[in-house]
């Protein structure tokens, strides 16, 4: 009987979190618990910054999906952080991570990124412009989360879940970032994405690629089944640049079809003090840290996280 029951609820909580309601007011279809904490925990370092700062202008991200800045961080530093990437991979170093393709093939992750290539791809965060913008974002100072770094390899099988159209399902103010080691355009994997409007209006019609069964790869036939437009938005960028974006908006990552793409992630969270602040304070938990949040962002909390895939 409990089983039974337990079906039924997480039917029930399924149907209520995928609600218009719902989605429209924290953006994901996450436990009403965990949204519930970020949003009073992200008000509240909201309040704390308004108190020194004048009012900031609204985000950047409040309806387009991605926002591309140039130059974050030296060509040439981009250039030879790939290059080390490129050596640990032919050696196959025991921190190069190659998931079998039933598990997300044909990438190559590296563990602990900070720890083996080093924390100056930590600089990009002192980018005026990109500091600006997550400010905007975050509605006042954050902190760096996790890290993650990898290499997409060519093909042309399009058949990895983050190849296919999805929503990441983070809470609310977190952000991501894409630091580009390499160049990525139309053919050599530049991400496809969303924008908010038309994100909602996919999951109003019942599209909302949370889970990996559900995900698909060409949108082109639902739009049409559902009279939704079916516009994208394709950001291209050199080693250096940095791509901004909502994670919750629908996107996919596009397999390059020729070479291969390197790439920095930063998952960025809400934060009461500066995020140089915050690393100083707990600088052994960033240099470990994946791109996974945590139950409860607050200081001293639980450090317990949710790990995405």
């Amino acid at each position: 009987m409990p089983s039974v029951l337990h079906t039924v609820a997480d039917a029930v909580l399924k149907q209520i979190q995928r609600s218009p309601l719902y989605y429209k007011r924290y953006n994901n279809t996450l436990a009403y618990r965990i949204n519930k904490t970020y949003t009073a925990y992200g008000q509240d370092c909201e309040r704390q910054y308004a108190q020194t700062h004048t009012s900031l202008p609204p985000s950047p991200l409040a309806e387009d999906p991605a926002l591309h800045i140039p130059a974050v961080f030296p060509s040439e530093k981009a250039e030879a952080l790939s290059a080390k990437i490129g050596k640990l991979i032919d050696r196959n170093d025991s921190c190069v991570f190659r998931p079998p393709r039933e598990h997300g093939g044909g990438i190559a992750q590296i563990k602990q990124p900070l720890r083996i290539l080093g924390t100056d791809i930590l600089d990009t965060l002192y980018n005026s412009e990109l500091d600006q913008a997550l400010r905007r974002v975050l509605r006042g100072y954050y902190r760096i989360q996790g890290t993650a770094i990898w290499r997409t390899f060519p093909t042309e099988h399009a058949d990895r879940s983050s190849w296919l159209w999805h929503s990441d399902t983070y809470p609310p103010y977190t952000c991501k970032i894409f630091v580009h080691l390499t160049p990525v355009d139309p053919t050599s994997g530049a991400t496809e994405f969303m924008n908010r409007s038309d994100t909602m209006a996919y999951r109003k019609a019942g599209y909302f690629g949370q889970y990996g069964q559900e995900r698909r790869g060409d949108l082109d036939v639902f739009s049409k089944e559902h009279g939704l437009p079916y516009r994208t938005v394709q950001v291209s960028a050199q080693p250096g640049d940095a791509t901004l974006f909502d994670q919750n908006y629908l996107h996919r990552a596009v397999p390059p079809h020729k070479n291969y793409r390197d790439i920095v992630q930063f998952l960025i969270v809400a934060n009461p003090i500066p995020w140089h602040e915050q690393l100083e304070r707990e600088t052994e938990r960033v240099l470990s840290a994946e791109c996974d949040y945590p139950k409860d962002p607050r200081q001293g909390a639980t450090t317990t996280s949710v790990k995405m895939h």
